[in-house]
């Protein structure tokens, strides 16, 4: 299969210790890969991904991309940035989400959407809900002005080389330090990122373990085995033996709420990493993630002597539309 990629983003990312929470934990040394900083509108892990999603939508002749996510969606937001940079038209059918019956806030990711002028179409739906009628029907107009759309439905499989790439990145700077990763701690939704990182390992004939978080987008069930999922698919494009692969486990912690809620180790993991080390998390993916490494390391079920890598996936932007709720825990901390 030919795979087309298109340049997105800054690479390699920032790869440093998290000394601070390291200490503070008594627990394993921790390392964080700056994964927020990869470029597209304050950055994302979308953003590896896309290049290669997208490089399929420019290959095709494209000049209109439409996709779908929630109205604070990271994945949005930075295919909105990377159109723009490709001179694609974005247009986006986001869905209420984890907002649902509430008037939406025009804040955080989706006010960047607006700035980059996304014609975006928002929908009362759920996160899970199959909307792709919606998008077809907009497609449709697109294509009555005389336009070449391309629907984006759901991240495809080319988009896991995304973080082989990042998995064979993270090998070399670790090296450079010369430390051995023992685990990769990450927030994990649709599944590219956790099989393009398990894939990367693999390849390299690596025994790190891949944990993602999950976010909750889909149930534990679900999440587990869109990844796998992905790893088949992904093995395919990079012409990887499958049977390899049949014996790794994919690693997904669950427990931390459902979607788009910021429950109270959430938040907690969020204060303490931003007063620690000055690194702020989002209440959706990241932040989720954080709260999932601090219990492991609390429960001892990552020895002392590890090293840990949690990558920041980004989602910055969303954390204003959780304000009210951040604000009323500030609030009741000692300064």
């Amino acid at each position: 299969m030919e795979v087309n990629r298109v340049s997105l983003g800054f690479y390699p990312t920032p790869f440093h210790p998290m000394t601070n929470l390291s200490r503070h934990l008594k627990g394993p040394r921790i390392y964080v890969k700056r994964d927020d900083l990869t470029g597209l509108a304050l950055g994302g892990n979308k953003t590896r991904i896309l290049e290669y999603v997208l490089g399929d939508v420019v290959s095709r002749g494209a000049d209109v991309v439409i996709a779908t996510s929630g109205v604070q969606s990271n994945w949005a937001r930075q295919i909105t940035a990377a159109a723009r940079i490709l001179g694609i038209k974005p247009v986006l059918v986001l869905r209420t989400a984890q907002f649902t019956g509430t008037s939406i806030d025009y804040t955080g990711n989706l006010l960047l959407d607006y700035l980059m002028g996304a014609d975006a179409r928002i929908v009362e739906a759920s996160i899970r809900d199959n909307i792709l009628r919606e998008m077809e029907k907009v497609a449709d107009e697109y294509r009555a002005m005389g336009h070449n759309p391309a629907i984006i439905t759901d991240e495809p499989a080319v988009g896991v080389l995304g973080y082989y790439d990042c998995a064979r990145e993270i090998i070399e700077q670790s090296e450079k330090l010369g430390i051995e990763v023992d685990y990769v701690v990450h927030a994990t939704s649709g599944g590219p990122t956790q099989a393009g990182l398990i894939l990367g390992f693999s390849a390299a004939g690596k025994r790190t373990k891949v944990i993602g978080v999950n976010s909750a987008a889909y149930d534990r069930a679900t999440t587990a085995s869109r990844i796998r999922n992905f790893i088949e698919k992904g093995a395919e494009l990079i012409n990887l033996d499958k049977e390899k692969l049949s014996s790794i486990a994919v690693e997904v912690l669950d427990g931390y709420g459902d979607y788009g809620e910021a429950t109270e180790e959430v938040i907690d993991a969020i204060l303490l990493t931003a007063r620690l080390e000055g690194i702020i998390l989002d209440p959706v993916y990241s932040g989720k993630a954080m709260a999932g490494l601090i219990d492991m390391i609390q429960q001892r079920q990552i020895d002392n002597d590890a090293n840990v890598v949690f990558i920041h996936t980004g989602g910055i932007p969303a954390v204003f539309a959780y304000k009210e709720l951040l604000f009323k825990k500030i609030q009741s901390l000692p300064q």
